[in-house]
């Protein structure tokens, strides 16, 4: 994801920042990228 990349680059220096970028970050799931992770689980977990 390019804005984890961004915070990588220019991480947060107060905790108000962190809460923000964190917010950003997860406002960026979809629906279906979790739909998706929660369907792979069963593959993901065989393989470990």
């Amino acid at each position: 994801m390019k804005k984890v990349l961004l915070l990588r680059q220019h991480p947060a220096r107060t905790i108000t920042e962190l809460r923000q970028n964190h917010q950003e970050i997860w406002d960026c799931f979809t629906t279906n990228f979790c739909q998706n992770l929660v369907n792979t689980m069963p593959q993901r977990i065989s393989a470990v």
